[in-house]
């Protein structure tokens, strides 16, 4: 499954997308977490003050996205990622001096947009344009950055914390991304020659259409997919934000929850490598009427039976959903829409992701505000994940590139 030729052959743009993965983390939401208390403290805020400019940054982050992205098609690709990388040094930097309560709205908005957003978004759409034959395992190798830096920064800070302020983790964050990283990236990518490389290992690839954004808007069945799409990011992160509400309300023991936390990381690296083998094999189209189904029966075992490992099981099957989506969705728009503008059309689907997830969490504390049991949340999800599932099968006969004769 595991091919160490070609990890071996192509190991300079290999790297560069798990590096920038990984430093994605540094906007993600299980990172600036862990700054949440101290940022609070200092600024004098409430947990909702907190939440609402959280959410509000988060939200102009993913409409700024649509823009941005979509630059990616019209500048070379090292150019591009040095411009991110950049910005996100700026935006740490930003972060170490926060002073104000519109001070942090910028600084949020900064390492979301640059670390979460664009980091991941040009490391995916790299390895998608680069890769053509096994593009699959080039997606699931870089999308390990971020399952590393999961497992590896929290731990990391936590310590760090006990010897400096949390103003200065955020200059040594700084000092890691342009002392190591950005010299790193002119380096992999120096001998990169944009839209040439690896386009004779699948000659085919000349012969499908190209679609532009603005014609993959006139497409039905990109908003049959949709649905399917923003399923895992919306529903997961909203298991996320209430896990200690699902847990108590289930009846599930909380000591099991760092280990349902080990599991999901585990389990989430363990789809990524089988998702990409798998789309390397059969293609992303095939695969796609039946990733949702872990999670559907993750939610069908939490409804249905109550034992003491049900939370981490539970989290072995979101885990299983959201590893391949991870992989499958930017080789479903490759194989649907071709790559020359996959910048594009990625930027789209990426603002609505980080949209979702910042909606998630208003959503889910209605529904636990209102007075829902943790079974008819995970019910109503269920119906989500079903209705995704079944609206993609419906138009599943036209997922095929339009090839030009």
């Amino acid at each position: 499954m595991f091919n160490f030729q070609f990890l071996s052959t192509n190991f300079k743009y290999l790297l560069f997308g798990f590096l920038m993965t990984f430093c994605s983390s540094f906007g993600q939401t299980f990172f600036l977490g862990i700054f949440n208390p101290f940022i609070r403290e200092d600024l004098n805020l409430s947990h909702s003050e907190f939440g609402s400019i959280y959410s509000i940054a988060t939200l102009v982050s993913s409409f700024s996205i649509i823009w941005i992205g979509k630059k990616i098609d019209d500048f070379k690709l090292r150019n591009f990622a040095v411009f991110v990388c950049l910005s996100l040094f700026l935006a740490t930097i930003f972060m170490s001096q926060i002073s104000s309560f519109i001070h942090l709205v910028f600084a949020i908005f900064l390492v979301r947009l640059f670390g979460q957003g664009l980091m991941s978004h040009t490391s995916s759409t790299s390895m998608a344009k680069i890769f053509n034959k096994n593009r699959g395992k080039a997606l699931a190798i870089s999308w390990l950055g971020l399952s590393f830096g999961e497992g590896f920064l929290p731990g990391t800070v936590i310590l760090l914390l006990n010897f400096i302020s949390w103003k200065k983790v955020w200059l040594v964050i700084a000092g890691f991304l342009i002392l190591l990283i950005l010299p790193l990236i002119i380096f992999l990518l120096k001998n990169y020659k944009d839209n040439l490389f690896n386009f004779e290992e699948n000659k085919i690839n000349l012969k499908i259409k190209h679609w532009t954004r603005e014609e993959v808007f006139k497409d039905i069945k990109f908003y049959f997919l949709l649905p399917a799409v923003l399923c895992p990011p919306f529903l997961i992160t909203g298991i996320f934000i209430n896990q200690i509400y699902l847990f108590e309300n289930s009846d599930w023991n909380l000591n099991y929850l760092a280990a349902s936390f080990i599991a999901y990381a585990v389990f989430t690296v363990f789809s990524l490598q089988v998702s990409g083998y798998l789309i390397d094999r059969f293609s992303a189209v095939k695969i796609l009427p039946f990733y949702l189904i872990p999670m559907i029966i993750g939610f069908i075992l939490s409804l249905i039976f109550k034992f003491t490992f049900s939370p981490i099981l539970f989290f072995v099957f979101i885990a299983i959903t959201n590893g391949t989506a991870n992989v499958l969705m930017t080789s479903t728009w490759s194989e649907l829409y071709g790559t020359k503008h996959l910048g594009a059309i990625r930027s789209i689907t990426i603002s609505l992701m980080v949209f979702s997830t910042a909606m998630s969490p208003v959503l889910f504390g209605f529904l636990i505000d209102f007075g829902l049991s943790s079974s008819k949340i995970f019910l109503y999800m269920l119906f989500y994940a079903l209705f995704s599932n079944l609206l993609l099968i419906a138009k599943f006969r036209s997922y095929k590139p339009v090839i030009i004769s």
